[in-house]
């Protein structure tokens, strides 16, 4: 996990949203054995990289974004 990272503009990567935050599969960081992960709309970003482990991805996701969603959200990728 790493916070601090440049924020995404628009975007074709897949988008969704955990617990109210919006986050982004950054595919061009992504392969087989990992996915790279971005928040959207939130400055600072927060990257995180979940590779194969005992908790699925979506999973830890759901996990970080009660730490992420304090940050403020200036736009959305997903509209809820």
């Amino acid at each position: 996990m790493r916070c601090g990272v440049t924020g995404l503009g628009p975007t074709v990567d897949p988008c969704f949203a955990a617990e109210g935050v919006d986050w982004v599969v950054d595919t061009a960081r992504s392969s087989d054995n990992k996915k790279g992960i971005v928040t959207y709309g939130r400055t600072p970003a927060t990257e995180v990289t979940v590779t194969h482990s005992l908790k699925a991805a979506d999973e830890v996701l759901v996990e970080l974004s009660a730490l992420i969603a304090p940050i403020p959200q200036t736009s959305e990728c997903i509209r809820s």
